[in-house]
């Protein structure tokens, strides 16, 4: 019979003595949450292919105090998501960040995600300007540089200017797209850290322009002659819409508009399309243009010819 091997006994450790460590400091929102890696439940991750994803609530077990804060400290800011290697969003080749919140409600909105806050993952200042850093160098080199859209950025405007000022930091190009309605929440000081206004002009008629947006379109018109003051570079976005913004009377007005400033370097008509409808139809949203083609390349060009012939570069 085998000999049976008796149990070693190990030596018993001394119990360390317990230390009582100091409650840290409480941290912020900002500091909390690290939303560029990609939560563990189910939902898409902050780099998007396309900002014609579909995302919803990427914030919704967020407080609102946290939400308030990062408002008003620009310490946080919400985002729908973010693309790189973007050749239309700006000069050159560009890192893109799509925001989340929009006080207007465009008939042709092809992301209407973006309009409210807590769609957007919370992100703080600190972990953008990491994520951007990643890019800066190869952005210098392609003469591109980080372009802020969204949803409607000045909603998020201390964010906003945060970012800018540490991309201006690292010589990265700045452009912000916007419909220019809060136009008059960035100081001076605030627009020297932006070198490029895409400023989104709807419609020139004001009933017109209620009827596609919601809103007034004054404090778009007064945030350009702002900028015209300023000598701040303007790209004018127009978005040709098949009969509701084509009547080339309103065309011309608005081209007029553009060619007055003096700091227009472009306007871009974009052409209709229906590639986010099928987001009105997951969010229950009526959708008026439902029945809407895309406008025809004749058309394009007929608006095109408007803004050229008023002395403005239009593609």
């Amino acid at each position: 019979m085998a000999k049976s091997r008796a149990k070693r006994r190990r030596p018993v450790k001394a119990a360390k003595k317990k230390t009582v460590k100091k409650k840290a400091a409480k941290t912020s929102a900002a500091q909390s949450y690290k939303p560029l890696k990609a939560p563990k439940h189910p939902q898409p991750g902050l780099e998007a292919a396309s900002p014609f994803e579909m995302r919803v609530n990427l914030a919704k077990d967020l407080p609102e105090t946290d939400v308030q804060s990062a408002l008003d400290s620009g310490d946080m800011g919400f985002l729908h998501s973010f693309t790189t290697g973007s050749t239309v969003d700006g000069p050159g080749v560009r890192v893109v960040a799509w925001t989340t919140g929009c006080q207007w409600r465009c008939r042709y909105c092809h992301n209407p995600d973006t309009w409210t806050m807590r769609n957007g993952y919370p992100v703080s200042v600190a972990n953008a300007t990491a994520e951007l850093r990643k890019y800066s160098q190869g952005l210098k080199v392609m003469n591109g540089g980080l372009t802020i859209s969204g949803g409607e950025p000045l909603m998020q405007h201390r964010f906003v200017v945060k970012l800018f000022d540490a991309a201006k930091k690292m010589g990265v190009h700045t452009t912000i797209e916007t419909n220019g309605f809060f136009g008059e929440r960035l100081s001076d000081d605030d627009l020297a850290k932006i070198d490029l206004v895409m400023l989104g002009v709807k419609a020139w008629g004001g009933e017109l322009h209620k009827e596609l947006t919601g809103r007034d379109n004054g404090p778009t018109l007064e945030f350009g002659r702002r900028l015209a003051k300023l000598k701040k570079k303007i790209w004018v976005r127009f978005v040709l819409v098949p009969n509701l913004t084509d009547d080339l009377g309103d065309i011309g007005k608005i081209a007029e508009f553009a060619a007055s400033l003096g700091n227009v370097e472009r306007v871009e008509v974009l052409p209709f399309h229906q590639m986010g409808r099928y987001k009105w139809h997951e969010l229950g949203i009526r959708y008026h243009l439902e029945q809407t083609e895309p406008p025809t390349t004749d058309s394009v060009e007929r608006a095109l010819e408007v803004f050229r012939s008023a002395g403005v570069e239009a593609y």
